[in-house]
């Protein structure tokens, strides 16, 4: 499956929209490739998965993406065997048609992420977006939970 996900600072948290816990880690790191795990918590319910990801050649947008949900304690055992981590409070929501996740990271830092179907082409902004941080590496998880390395639990 292929991801096509561009980046943007949050304005403003919209109202009304339910929160998620995320703690990430990533397994593996190559050029333009990563596997990581991702454990959720809502309403004190855990939930984990696994996920690959490869760039697509020439796109700064498109991913190959593959997740598969895994047993929470075959998650917990892989997240900690590595120190690239990261926590934060997920909201999604849509629009337009389109997946919208919204991360706030302990750091302050507050991120759109709007992932459009294939073939569909994002004409227009949610009010709540701000400056594009699409392909700004500063910005992705990667570097965030590197730049976080032995600090997150």
């Amino acid at each position: 499956m292929i991801e096509s996900e561009r980046k943007f600072k949050l304005k403003f948290l919209p109202a009304g929209l339910a929160s998620v816990k995320i703690k990430q880690a990533y397994l593996m790191l190559a050029e333009g490739k990563q596997l990581r795990v991702r454990i959720t918590e809502s309403d004190n319910e855990l939930k984990s998965h696994i996920c690959y990801k490869a760039n697509v050649d020439g796109s700064i947008t498109d991913k190959h993406e593959y997740e598969y949900q895994i047993p929470n304690d075959d998650a917990l055992e892989l997240f900690n065997t590595t120190n690239i981590r990261l926590n934060k409070i997920r909201y999604t929501t849509n629009y337009n048609g389109c997946h919208v996740d919204i991360d706030i990271y302990p750091n302050g830092m507050q991120i759109v992420e709007i992932e459009t179907p294939e073939n569909k082409n994002l004409t227009a902004l949610p009010d709540y977006c701000g400056e594009e941080l699409t392909g700004l590496r500063e910005f992705s998880n990667i570097k965030i939970a590197l730049s976080n390395a032995g600090m997150v639990s």
